[in-house]
């Protein structure tokens, strides 16, 4: 018996049947944001070396053979990702991240922020970063947008040195023979200095040393209006003598023995000082931490900017000093902007940045449970080959690196090389007119900067109104 044929019109109605099959399986599997773990990837990354040379480290922050891989994590966006069943990953125009864990402290971040001012309480804001975001770039733009919705005033936190006149926001004089140390450097002061989130920390070298801060007169009011300035300052081995003069009048403390704790020295004005000088008496210097200018309520940003640095160095600071400063500086949100610096080092394979990058936000989460972290992905880039510009392609797969490590420590992440527009996105920029980038084609120039500020601002604005009004669905 001869087999029967398949009419066409048969065949054609089975793969019309399987074509359709298939298309509903593929918007069922995004409904529920299912993905397929890459382990082949994850065990051939597993084997990788560091590869940190070049970079600017402390040697306790290498990774050697002997160390556990993690394994990496998807970082792709929330339609690909398996997400809570209480609240979803939210995703604003594909470029903020935002984790339930994130969108519940963020909350309660806004909802602290949004009283502080009447409270006459000042709640922080970090942002700490490489080289990006000195002199106040970036910075400035979320300051002012934060200060706007929530009060409050003042450059926030300062150092009493200022070797690489970094500082945009105020005039900072010394006199005494002073020393700028960081946690990623050798350092020279006679006992271990315990770091916290600047990474630095300055002493003077005499018994005596001095400096003093006076506003800028054509920066801003809001930047010139500080009447809530606090000394940080720990160690030293004797009694020691600080005078603080603001605008004349004078006020004087003696602390008797060692200080082994972060010590913080208020000092309220009547008005908003014209200049507040520090003055020091001591067998030994302290180690200065920082010194903090803020109205008396309100949002306080500050500006932390590490230059050359790949990551925060949370690893290398002293775990009880951030937990120290969180609490008496009353931290309320950090973001963190890094990568720069790990764009010359080319490769196919970012494991070991990612491996780094992840240890950093493991720790921090682990010593501030409760504050909410926002990581701003590296920037589109570009360089010079043959006379001409091209793009860094591998920008993406440092972000993709960083994008993997925030998400596995339930943080938000900001795709900043996206948001540019992708991989050409430094050529693009770098062709507006006033350009966008600096000559290097990694560095944003001002208006470039301000633009990135505002697409910061405008991802958290977002998040924060979808927060406070939920849509019904």
């Amino acid at each position: 018996m001869e087999p029967r044929m398949i009419r066409p019109f048969k065949i054609f109605l089975y793969f019309l049947l399987i074509s359709l099959l298939v298309v509903l399986f593929d918007q069922w599997l995004e409904r529920v944001n299912f993905s397929i773990p890459g382990y082949i990837s994850e065990i051939q990354e597993s084997q990788l070396p560091d590869s940190t040379a070049g970079l600017l480290i402390a040697d306790s922050e290498k990774i050697f053979a002997d160390t556990t891989i993690v394994p990496a994590q998807d970082s792709l966006l929330a339609k690909d990702s398996i997400p809570d069943k209480r609240k979803k990953l939210i995703v604003s125009d594909s470029v903020l991240t935002a984790p339930p864990l994130f969108q519940e402290l963020f909350l309660s971040f806004c909802r602290k922020a949004q009283s502080a001012d009447s409270l006459y309480r000042v709640i922080r804001v970090l942002h700490m970063g490489d080289s990006q975001i000195e002199a106040d770039r970036i910075t400035s733009v979320l300051r002012r947008h934060f200060q706007k919705l929530y009060g409050g005033s003042g450059p926030g936190f300062v150092m009493p040195i200022d070797p690489l006149r970094i500082n945009a926001n105020v005039s900072i004089s010394n006199s005494g023979n002073w020393t700028l140390s960081y946690s990623y450097k050798k350092e020279d002061y006679p006992y271990p200095v315990r770091y916290g989130f600047p990474g630095k920390a300055a002493w003077f070298s005499d018994t005596t040393g001095a400096f003093t801060i006076s506003p800028i007169a054509w920066k801003s009011q809001k930047l010139r209006r500080y009447p809530n300035v606090r000394l940080m300052l720990s160690s030293g081995t004797g009694p020691m003598y600080i005078e603080a003069e603001t605008d004349g009048q004078f006020r004087s403390d003696t602390l008797t023995s060692s200080v082994e704790n972060l010590h913080l020295l208020s000092y309220q004005a009547t008005s908003y000082p014209k200049k507040v000088t520090f003055r020091f008496l001591a067998p030994v210097s302290p180690v200065i931490h920082g010194v903090t200018l803020d109205h008396t309520g309100g949002v306080a940003v500050d500006n932390l900017p590490m230059r050359g640095r790949p990551w925060p160095g949370i690893r290398i600071a002293d775990n009880s000093m951030l937990q120290e400063m969180s609490e008496q500086l009353n931290i309320g949100f950090i973001i963190l902007q890094f990568g720069t610096n790990v764009l010359p080092t080319k490769t196919d394979n970012y494991n070991f940045y990612r491996i780094h990058f992840l240890k950093e936000l493991q720790l921090l989460r682990k010593l501030l449970p409760d504050v909410p972290v926002l990581v701003i992905g590296v920037q589109a880039a570009a360089e010079s080959q043959a006379g001409e510009m091209v793009a860094m392609e591998h920008a993406e797969l440092i972000s993709e690196a960083q994008k993997s490590a925030t998400l596995a420590c339930e943080m938000a992440f900001f795709d900043l090389h996206r948001a540019m527009g992708g991989t050409q996105g430094a050529i693009k920029w770098a062709n507006e007119s006033p350009s966008l980038m600096l000559t290097d084609h990694m560095h944003f120039s001002g208006r470039g900067a301000r633009i990135v500020g505002d697409q910061i601002w405008a991802a958290l604005d977002s998040l924060q109104t979808h927060l406070k009004n939920p849509l019904v669905p």
